[in-house]
């Protein structure tokens, strides 16, 4: 068989990696139901099917067996790949050489695998094509899936954002964020390999931004009963205007059909009767919120910007949107990037302090929540009638379905010295939300 150029896991290297993520992973506090201990694999396996989660003992060992079938499906996912990249190599699956780009190991192996997996080839090479890149260029981080210490989504957010850098580039920030993954999700994972990406190699960024913005395109495709699809491919700036856009005029359609009676319409559909209405409504202005360190507005470095809803952008489109928009100025702490505090005595914060809130946060601060925060609640961590101020300390951007569960879901939360919010589930179980950082 043909190598295909990925590690089994008894090399020395990927033992080392997967030693320190299993380290980082067995930060989270032991419980009683001990799966993190089990491997994954056999032993996962039969300490799982034996465990009926209805009879378990509470909810805290039920939400235990959740996360250990979600290790095992990783698992699983990840020896599949290796399959797929195996056979994939096979010289029996080599086709002729015909000068077709279509024609090759991928797209054959995609046939068979359709043939005996009900599949269709488009399905097939969804699976084939990605297994073969991950095997040969992210040999770690599928090790990390094949420990079960990430999923799929974690594992396609890495090839997808580090898939067409420098190889060196590459294996430099897999490393650095790979012991970070079990403790992110793949959102979050994809914001701090940007970010790395432009310290690492600013002047790539910036080169890889310019070729995208000459593959914009709208499409439409036709859908069943009357319906179709619109797709397209902006600028980050410009769909994130388009959304806060379409937000802002499904509020207003909200309104408008409390008052004249007008049946129900869900926030999507209000928000698809928005954009289809731009074609021939009024315009309006709306907020893109921008976060751009001082020394990249003035030119001293090339520290990315932030943008609200979408992540870290190249300084030089930072500095494009701060030339053309209004200026608010937030005082944060240089090391950590954290904005700093302000309060005041009454229940409702002022504008001012509401917008301090939500520049701090950017996002609902619930684990795994990634709402831009100015759609969010500002809540008091500890309740104003039992004496919590209004403050930046004290309060917190909660989207409104997570507002609500805090309060009546037996939720609890406390916030460390350094910005972080400990939340503790109904289950005992305790997540981190990290602060963000002010660009």
């Amino acid at each position: 068989m043909e190598d295909v150029g990925w590690a089994e896991p008894s090399d020395a290297d990927t033992r080392a990696l997967l030693e320190g993520l299993a380290a980082s992973y067995a930060a989270v506090p032991a419980a009683e139901l001990d799966i993190d201990a089990a491997a994954v694999g056999p032993e996962l396996a039969a300490l799982l099917t034996e465990r009926d989660p209805a009879a378990a003992g509470d909810a805290h060992d039920v939400v235990e067996l959740v996360a250990g079938w979600a290790r095992q499906v990783a698992h699983a996912e990840a020896g599949l790949a290796r399959a797929l990249a195996a056979l994939a190599a096979r010289v029996e699956l080599r086709p002729a050489e015909t000068g077709y780009r279509s024609v090759n190991p991928v797209t054959n192996t995609a046939v068979v695998v359709a043939g005996r997996c009900q599949l269709t080839t488009k399905q097939a090479e969804g699976m084939v094509g990605p297994a073969v890149q991950l095997l040969r260029d992210f040999p770690d981080t599928w090790a990390a899936w094949w420990a079960g210490l990430i999923d799929w989504r974690r594992v396609r957010a890495i090839m997808d954002e580090l898939g067409g850098q420098d190889p060196d580039v590459r294996s430099r920030v897999e490393a650095a964020v790979l012991p970070q993954t079990p403790h992110l999700d793949s959102v979050a994972l994809r914001k701090l390999i940007k970010r790395l990406l432009h310290e690492l190699a600013p002047v790539t960024v910036a080169e890889r931004h310019r070729a995208a913005r000459e593959e914009r395109y709208v499409s439409v495709m036709p859908a069943s009963d009357g319906m179709a699809h619109l797709e397209a491919r902006l600028r980050a700036e410009d769909a994130i205007a388009l959304n806060a856009r379409s937000n802002a005029d499904a509020a207003d359609l909200k309104r408008a059909d409390a008052a004249a009676g007008a049946p129900a319409r869900t926030h999507d559909q209000r928000r698809a009767d928005a954009l289809a209405a731009l074609g021939t409504g009024p315009t309006r202005s709306v907020s893109v919120h921008v976060t751009i360190p001082f020394g990249s507005l003035s030119g001293l470095s090339e520290e990315p910007g932030e943008l609200e809803g979408y992540g870290p952008i190249p300084a030089h489109i930072a500095r494009k949107l701060a030339a053309e928009g209004v200026w608010r100025w937030l005082a944060t702490d240089p090391g950590s990037g954290r904005v700093m505090d302000l309060g005041r005595t009454t229940y409702r914060p002022t504008k001012a302090l509401a917008d301090f809130i939500i520049a701090r946060d950017r996002t609902c601060r619930m684990p795994g929540c990634h709402r831009p925060a100015r759609y969010c609640h500002i809540d008091h961590r500890d309740p104003y009638q039992n004496g919590g101020a209004t403050s930046t300390a004290n309060c917190q951007c909660l989207c409104e379905t997570h507002h609500l569960l805090k309060h009546h879901g037996h939720w609890h939360c406390t916030t460390l010295p350094n910005g972080t919010t400990v939340w503790t589930s109904p289950t005992g179980h305790r997540y981190l939300t990290p602060p963000a950082r002010a660009g």
